[in-house]
């Protein structure tokens, strides 16, 4: 994709906009050692910093709900903030600026009334830089202040300012600030010159937004010489599982709901591994273990545990990815994790409730989903311990009806209500005739029967789908056609109807002609203004009247990444476009005017080099309506776009197919960010229709066409690339992707 912008650092822009309205004079001084001085606020803000901390609160499903500042004033673990950050019985966490993230142990003390609390963190070995609280008395109207928190969630910003007066508020004492707050920074500290804490950030004014209030350090001191300390697990009440059943390790939030159990947040295990393990005895023989579980993401992972010690050491069996997973965890890292077996199976049903089955019997394990055997293994390295419940990474995984005992099968469906399951599915007809009677039968064995009407759902979806891409297919069929023809043609016709039928990729009514027609009428107007025996620099500056003064097309810098800038119909109708959009229909005009040009692909910014003779070009950025670049510009151009030098390459004439595959991969690059692989997919077809022997384009549509379940097509790009690729792809990659291919197809 063409560059339009770099990452924006949001604390360097707050605190290097604070300093250029320091330099500015609009914060004043009353003398040369005050905050007004950019050394003075950054030695201060470098004494600050490192002692304030960010608060995350939770919600009820686990979600962030709100983010708030802190501060340290014990080095022992003693952090100040609102009571309002923390809100009542919300799992919160604690991270200092340096990114160090802090145990929470207990809320020491809290007062709602005078919004104000106390938090107590493990420190380890490692004490807090603590900050000094100014004396009890209240600061002086206009003196300059200080504050830092994360308004609006932009972490460890600062802000200045100045007491402006001191108000009372529903009967306590607050100090009003002139100075912009936002809830983000609530429990932040409000410093002075020296770096005192003289304050508390609180709220916000409802009727200025740079009016703020604080709560006097003083207020503070009341809170902390009378401590009423609840441990944290109590704080945090929020239907956490019950401790007589279970036992969470490595630190996710497991919640209970009747029978349900919810895992929240990636754990502080390797991968984000979290356990909740049964507190139950287990059983001396054989024996089974079941839970439903219902991932919230596919590629995240969750199931049952057993034979765990309590640590790092247990089995695992999981769906992952769409397949199960039994894998023996013998330590803390992937480097001590053995994956016994792995198999894809129809019987798995994604986004759904699954019913997870494991019988231990001596040297044997078996792993069943939804009743079917999908893995069996002897293996005996861990051989007794606690069962329970796994997770890993970020996945957000719900369980319900966990149980262990000796056979934990779901009840099957009667032999009649089979048969009426078989003669509905059979005949779809025979739902609008279905009785109460047939809904009784069938609610004897009520989870195998829904489990079956969710497996041939499923089923219908996944025909529904593949048919969607058929008719997807057959619509451009014809345009790749098209294209692959095209490319077959005298490079002069190439360029226009090439990047109009990209275009129709993704708007199939555009009627390419009609485009074709209206760039003709173009290039006619623009010659009609020319003398006869015009020099080039003259057919240059009508070129450039036409389009950028008297018609206004210009660089789509709003929306620079909307697919529209690359489709080259949208271009010439709203006069707004990417550099390698423009630069065709600039060099299209510029051929039926008869100006020689040639399409310059630079790193990141694609320009037009005017031929004027042999031994004379002339480079154009039409991004920047036609500015006229030297050689040093473009080697400028290079170095911010690739990071490097430029070379003689750098400033060869693209060929059509180039170009055309160049406006592809910005559309790939777009429709990759909203994960539109239907998009991909297209593009990739254009792309080998246009260069049928590159090795790249049959790569990325062989592999776009494994992951959208095109199995066949994909086998024959896979069979290409074996038999064409010497670059050693197709002999370990290609090869290892086709069998992965047939065997995903004889699941499904």
């Amino acid at each position: 994709m063409e560059h339009a912008s770099g990452e924006i650092n949001m604390r360097r822009v707050c605190t290097f906009v604070l300093l250029l309205i320091m330099e500015a004079g609009s914060v004043y001084a009353d003398n040369p050692t005050d905050l007004v001085k950019p050394e003075v606020l950054q030695a201060l803000i470098k004494q600050v910093s490192p002692s304030v901390a960010t608060i995350r609160v939770s919600g009820r499903d686990g979600q962030q709900i709100g983010m708030g500042t802190g501060f340290v004033v014990a080095a022992d673990g003693l952090i100040a903030t609102n009571f309002h950050v923390i809100t009542e019985g919300r799992p919160f966490t604690v991270e200092m600026s340096s990114g160090r993230k802090l145990p929470v142990l207990a809320v020491e003390s809290s007062d709602r009334n005078s919004d104000l609390a106390l938090l107590r963190v493990d420190v380890g070995e490692t004490e807090l830089p603590a900050l000094t609280l100014a004396s009890d008395s209240l600061p002086s109207q206009g003196s300059r202040v200080l504050a830092f928190g994360n308004p609006l969630g932009m972490r460890d910003s600062v802000v200045t300012g100045i007491v402006s007066a001191i108000q009372e508020i529903e009967g306590r004492k607050m100090i009003q600030l002139a100075m912009p707050t936002q809830p983000g920074n609530s429990g932040g500290p409000l410093v002075d010159s020296e770096g005192k804490v003289i304050g508390i950030i609180n709220m916000k004014s409802a009727i200025d937004d740079n009016l703020g209030f604080a709560i006097p350090t003083h207020q503070l001191d009341i809170i902390r010489n009378s401590t009423n300390p609840v441990a944290y697990d109590k704080w945090v009440n929020l239907g956490l599982v019950n401790e007589k059943q279970w036992l969470p390790l490595f630190n996710a939030t497991w919640k209970q709901r009747g029978g349900m159990i919810m895992a929240r947040g990636a754990g502080s295990g390797f991968g984000g591994r979290a356990l909740c393990l049964s507190k139950s005895e287990t059983p001396d023989k054989e024996f089974e273990i079941a839970v439903r579980v219902r991932l919230n993401d596919e590629s995240g992972a969750a199931g049952i545990a057993f034979h765990s010690d309590g640590n790092d050491q247990h089995y695992g069996f999981y769906p992952t990815n769409g397949q199960l997973r039994l894998t023996c965890f013998k330590g803390p890292s992937v480097y001590s994790w053995e994956v016994l077996k792995e198999v894809r199976t129809k019987h798995y049903l994604p986004n759904q409730w699954n019913h997870l089955r494991v019988r231990i019997e001596p040297g044997k394990l078996q792993c069943f989903i939804n009743d079917q055997l999908v893995i069996e293994s002897n293996d005996t390295q861990l051989a007794s311990g606690k069962f329970g419940l796994v997770k890993f990474r970020e996945t957000n995984p719900d369980f319900k009806g966990f149980e262990f005992g000796s056979d934990l099968q779901v009840r099957p469906m009667t032999t009649k209500a089979k048969e009426l399951m078989d003669d509905i599915f059979s005949k779809p007809s025979k739902l609008r005739d279905i009785t109460p009677s047939d809904i009784q039968q069938l609610g004897e064995a009520n989870e195998a029967t829904s489990r079956e009407i969710s497996r041939k759902v499923a089923q219908l979806e996944k025909q529904a789908e593949r048919l969607r891409r058929l008719a997807s297919d057959v619509t451009i069929a014809p345009i790749v056609r098209q294209l692959r023809e095209l490319a077959t043609q005298p490079p002069d016709g190439m360029l226009l109807r090439g990047a109009l039928l990209i275009a129709k990729l993704d708007d199939p009514d555009i009627d390419v002609e009609a485009y074709v027609s209206r760039v003709d009428e173009m290039g006619q107007e623009i010659y009609e203004t020319l003398p006869k025996n015009a020099s080039e620099q003259a057919k240059r500056d009508a070129l450039h009247t036409y389009l950028f003064e008297q018609n206004g097309f210009h660089g789509g810098r709003a929306e620079y990444y909307h697919p529209a800038n690359s489709h080259l119909n949208r271009v010439i109708d709203e006069r707004e476009g990417l550099p390698i959009t423009l630069s065709i229909l600039y060099m299209e005009l510029g051929r039926r005017i008869g100006i020689k040009t040639e399409g310059v692909g630079l790193p990141g910014h694609f320009v037009v080099n005017h031929v004027i003779d042999d031994d004379n070009g002339q480079l154009i950025d039409v991004f920047e309506q036609g500015e006229l670049l030297t050689r040093d510009d473009a080697a400028k151009i290079v170095v911010s776009h690739g990071n490097r030098s430029m070379i003689a390459d750098d400033l060869r004439a693209q060929t059509p197919a180039e170009i055309l595959n160049r406006v592809l991969g910005n559309l790939i690059g777009v429709a990759g960010n909203d994960q539109n692989a239907e998009a991909i997919n297209r593009y990739c077809e254009a792309s080998v229709a246009i260069q049928p022997d590159s090795i790249l384009s049959r790569r990325m549509r062989s592999q776009i066409r494994v992951m959208t379940g095109r199995h066949a097509a994909a086998i024959e790009d896979l069979d290409w690339l074996i038999d064409n690729d010497n670059e050693g792809f197709a002999q370990t990659e290609a090869t290892r992707l086709r069998q992965a291919v047939l065997e995903q197809a004889e699941n499904e």
